[in-house]
């Protein structure tokens, strides 16, 4: 019997990767694709022929969630006949085995259990599919208990043009309305090390932005102390330009971590401070671990340490159990108050399994529906106030895409700002992407901005397909 190279035993077999959800799943999706790669798989983003492999990173932090991941087995199983169909993550951690097979899935991989996908897809292409067994499952049960880390790497990014590198795991906190503890488990931390020479692989493949990823990287912990050590050490990486974070609970906006963004020369000065209500009972009914008073004094300390234009996004959960009219307009006031730039609204979607599925004092899901359109109409001016405060000024942009304009000669780039505002220009050339250049907005539409000349007809294409 011929012995096949570990590193070659998916030679040739290609796949493609559906992410649901968060920052810290695409994380996950980007390692994976590194993974198979190494043992020789080939991977597929534009895969409207099909591939071998299908895999989908589901999210559960809701119900419809859950009902998305399953929509979306359904649908791979049915795009994809003779696939091997691969359900991983959040989601599939409570899902039956026997529903996982009925929907077409193959293969289940459950959170902290990524790392065994290569073994478990190398397990199904060399059994007889007659023989062997109707769906292989690597599912831990245990993770409340659970304080592994599992070994997931990225090399490069694949999936965007800036990288998202996993630092940590699982959430200890009980916010009465989120599954998210049952099914990440307990707290764990990656070593500092592993993550600094991620990063540094990373910078050396060419691309120069990271965002630090996970399930509340505030609560990191390493031999350099907390985030901060970590911030601190990531910044001295010769060659990365852009250093961002996924979203920071406000409890964990410390003194130390403050102090190492503001000496960091790569952090973007945006935080994303997940608010969830400005209304202090409806935050208690929450467990959020603050109230509206200490979350204006975290924010003053953002801005004393940061700057005042230092861009601070947060969410918004409407219709809590118990939010009445009063409760939901002390909520627009604090929003405004605050200066927020992007607001992210979540209508309030009983998860089974919280304490918030049991409350009393449900709101009407009519009533909800004119909240959320409330919120957002403030979120829109709120974010194209904070916007407008960039136009006329000089800002650095990480070009994400380049196309020729209308006008020979000159292209339509597109990317971020440091403060994480969406920029269009048009700039004299081609073949900008994964670029810095410099831009100066002079108007400003729905918290996005645009270069001087730039018309309709040379970014509406773009805007439609960015949603």
């Amino acid at each position: 019997m011929r012995l096949v190279s570990p590193l070659l035993r998916l030679a040739g077999k290609t796949f493609s990767i559906l992410v649901l959800g968060c920052r810290t799943n695409l994380s996950e999706a980007e390692a994976l694709a590194s993974m198979l790669e190494e043992r020789g798989a080939v991977f597929c983003r534009e895969a409207r022929g099909g591939t071998d492999i299908v895999i989908i990173l589901t999210c559960s932090v809701t119900s419809a969630a859950d009902a998305k991941a399953r929509k979306f087995i359904r649908r791979a199983r049915r795009q994809n006949k003779s696939a091997v169909i691969v359900a991983c993550g959040c989601s599939v951690q409570h899902l039956p085995a026997e529903e996982a097979s009925e929907l077409g899935a193959d293969i289940l991989i459950g959170n902290r259990m990524k790392s065994a996908l290569p073994d478990a897809l190398y397990e199904w292409f060399a059994s007889e599919r007659d023989l062997g067994p109707a769906l292989i499952s690597r599912r831990d049960m245990s993770l409340g208990e659970n304080a592994a880390w599992d070994e997931l790497s990225l090399d490069r990014p694949r999936l965007r043009d800036r990288a998202f590198v996993k630092v940590q795991d699982g959430c200890g906190r009980r916010c009465s309305y989120c599954i998210v503890p049952s099914v990440r488990g307990a707290e764990v931390s990656r070593p500092a090390a592993d993550i600094i020479r991620e990063v540094s692989g990373i910078v050396e493949s060419g691309c120069r932005e990271a965002v630090l990823t996970g399930v509340h990287i505030g609560s990191y912990k390493s031999e350099y102390g907390g985030l901060g050590g970590l911030i601190e050490r990531l910044s001295g990486i010769k060659g990365l330009m852009r250093l961002r974070m996924g979203s920071l609970e406000p409890f964990a906006v410390t003194g130390e971590l403050l102090d190492a963004l503001s000496r960091s020369g790569v952090f973007c000065p945006h935080l994303h401070l997940p608010l969830q209500s400005g209304d202090d009972e409806t935050l208690a009914r929450m467990r959020r671990g603050y109230d509206t008073d200490a979350f204006r004094r975290m924010l003053g300390r953002v801005r004393s340490a940061l700057g005042g234009d230092v861009h601070i996004s947060t969410d918004l959960i409407v219709g809590f159990p118990g939010e009445t009219e009063s409760a939901f307009a002390r909520s627009l006031g604090f929003l405004e108050e605050s200066g927020f730039g992007k607001i992210h609204v979540f209508p309030f979607s009983p998860r089974e399994g919280t304490d918030a599925a049991k409350m009393s004092g449900r709101v009407d899901a009519a009533i909800i529906k004119e909240r959320v359109r409330r919120a957002a109409e403030l979120a829109g001016r709120l974010l194209s106030r904070y916007a407008s405060g960039k136009v006329g000024s000089r800002e650095e942009i990480f070009c994400e895409s380049s196309r020729p304009g209308h006008t020979p000669g000159v292209s339509v780039v597109s990317g971020w700002t440091r403060h994480y505002l969406k920029v269009y220009a048009l700039s004299r050339g081609q073949g900008f992407e994964g670029t810095e250049i410099s831009v100066s907005p002079k108007s400003e539409i729905g918290g996005i901005l645009f270069g001087e000349g730039i018309s309709k007809e040379d970014f509406s294409e773009e805007l439609i397909y960015c949603g």
